[in-house]
């Protein structure tokens, strides 16, 4: 019988106790028993007749608490010590007259009818209480197999409160290849090849020429495994309400086994399918935002071969923001697949923030032409580390961003500064604000996704200036947040942790 454990949670052994009837115990204690009523009945001066109703009534208690066996053995023995030691002559087995043997009779019958029907109504009390305790312990089961983290996780924790449970060592065999089984890596009981014959060929619950007991792990006709309890070192018989508790056992493993290859399958379901939606997003993007600075460079090309003067100069304008965007383009679609691939290389140094809005405004050109811009800065506003390229491209983007979602004529501006914290921890944050149509609730949950554009974004872009954004500012330890920016409009703040070095004069 595995021990009791007190332990409590989802991590601790099973508690589980099977109460099997010792029939040697029973039968000392009705020895015991009949014994004490005789020695009460020698040293009593009371009428024969009156102790063998003593006797019948020992009998009737002891059908509380033995078996059938025991009490038929209780009421012979009672019978022979009332007429061996009550009934004159004493010390002797005498000669019944017929009032006494129909007495006899009488209370003969009812002591095994009465140890009859108490030994029924103990068994399916036992019953009861053993369905209870089941219960439990499957309940005990689920919640620790709910708790675990993956898969491993959770057939490990099954097999170490199996083990626990039974008090011997078990193992949970996996179908791996054509009728071939491994056992997990968290099994206790190591199995042979006779033992993996045994497995792979028993169509149930099979008993191997060890003892140990091989149950079979199924969802209807859908063998998952086989649950494998290293009886043969149990010098006892198993008792019936460990096989049954045992195949309980490997349904609750079944069950777990099944709901996670449901999980897996549908997961991979869900990334085709994102795969699938983003493979064409891509494709669409690409194929219409390629073509457009295409026919542009070559439709001034061949008007630039044409032409003189100063047109010429409008159409090599032309040219240069149709490739600047095209160069956006190409850009963008190579930091998404870096950041995806996770080969972002940091060249963290000192930056100046005037330099970084100067060439991201530059990197923008034609966007801002038509536009109120301005930017705030204090005169105090330190150098802080960081990668200068990364940042660059945070900045036009999100420039970017507020061009294609505001009109022309629309003021967009820049604000920097220094945000120091209670926590005595202190953020350089740099603000790009614009007077469009602001943020909507919808919006700002998929803003950061990739291939998210806005309702009211312009022609251009593919969606992916945002998620680089974020994406470049978490790889240095910063973040980004959007919010709505005061007078209407939307805001965007990038922050990074401000390091002072003493070496480093502030600007």
């Amino acid at each position: 019988m595995p021990p009791r454990n007190r332990e409590s949670g989802p991590g601790a052994p099973l508690s589980w106790e099977i109460h099997q009837p010792s029939l040697l115990r029973e039968y000392i204690e009705v020895v015991l028993v009949i014994s004490m009523v005789t020695v009460v009945a020698c040293f009593v001066p009371a009428d024969y007749r009156v102790f063998g109703d003593i006797y019948l009534f020992a009998v009737i208690m002891l059908c509380l608490r033995v078996s059938r066996w025991p009490v038929l053995f209780a009421s012979v023995a009672g019978v022979l010590a009332w007429n061996f030691f009550i009934v004159a002559p004493q010390m002797a087995f005498a000669p019944l007259n017929v009032q006494d043997g129909i007495f006899l009779g009488t209370w003969f019958v009812v002591a095994l009818v009465a140890g009859q029907l108490t030994a029924r109504l103990r068994a399916k009390e036992q019953q009861e209480r053993q369905r209870e305790r089941n219960a439990t312990v499957i309940l005990q089961l689920t919640r620790a197999l709910d708790a675990a983290r993956s898969l491993d996780d959770a057939i490990e924790v099954a097999l170490r409160q199996a083990d626990a449970l039974f008090g011997v060592p078990t193992a949970l065999s996996l179908p791996e290849g054509d009728n071939r089984f491994v056992s997990h890596s968290g099994s206790s009981l190591k199995l042979d090849d006779q033992e993996f014959s045994c497995v792979r060929e028993g169509s149930g619950t099979a008993v191997s020429l060890s003892g140990n007991i091989h149950i079979p792990v199924q969802q209807g006709k859908r063998r998952l495994g086989i649950f494998s309890v290293g009886w043969g070192s149990q010098k006892n018989r198993m008792p019936p309400a460990y096989l049954r508790l045992m195949e309980m056992f490997a349904l609750q493993i079944g069950l777990l086994i099944e709901r996670e290859q449901f999980r897996e399958a549908s997961e991979r379901e869900k990334l085709l399918a994102e795969s699938d939606r983003m493979h064409r997003t891509l494709l669409d993007s690409v194929s219409h935002e390629l073509k457009t600075p295409v026919a542009v460079l070559r439709s001034a090309a061949e008007g630039l071969a044409r032409e003189k003067g100063a047109r010429r100069e409008i159409l090599a304008r032309e040219i240069v923001t149709a490739a600047r965007r095209l160069d956006h383009l190409v850009a963008n679609l190579l930091d998404q697949t870096r950041l995806d691939a996770g080969r972002l290389r940091l060249r963290m140094d000192w930056c100046d923030v005037h330099d970084l809005i100067g060439a991201a405004r530059r990197a923008v050109g034609e966007g801002l032409a038509s536009r109120p811009f301005s930017v705030k800065v204090p005169d105090e506003m330190p150098l802080f580390m960081a990668d200068a390229v990364l940042m660059e491209h945070v900045l036009s983007n999100l420039l970017l961003n507020a061009v294609h979602h505001t009109p022309a004529g629309t003021p967009i501006s820049v604000h920097a500064g220094v945000e120091n914290q209670d926590s005595g921890k202190a953020w350089v944050f740099i603000t790009v604000a614009d007077r469009g149509p602001g943020l909507t609730e919808e919006a700002r949950a998929r803003l950061f996704q990739k291939f998210e554009r806005g309702e009211q974004a312009k022609a251009g872009g593919l969606g992916l200036g945002l998620s680089i954004v974020r994406g470049f500012m978490l790889a240095q330890g910063g973040d980004v947040v959007a919010d709505d920016n005061p007078g209407g409009g939307a805001r965007f703040t990038i922050k990074l942790p401000h390091k002072v070095h003493e070496s480093v004069p502030h600007e």
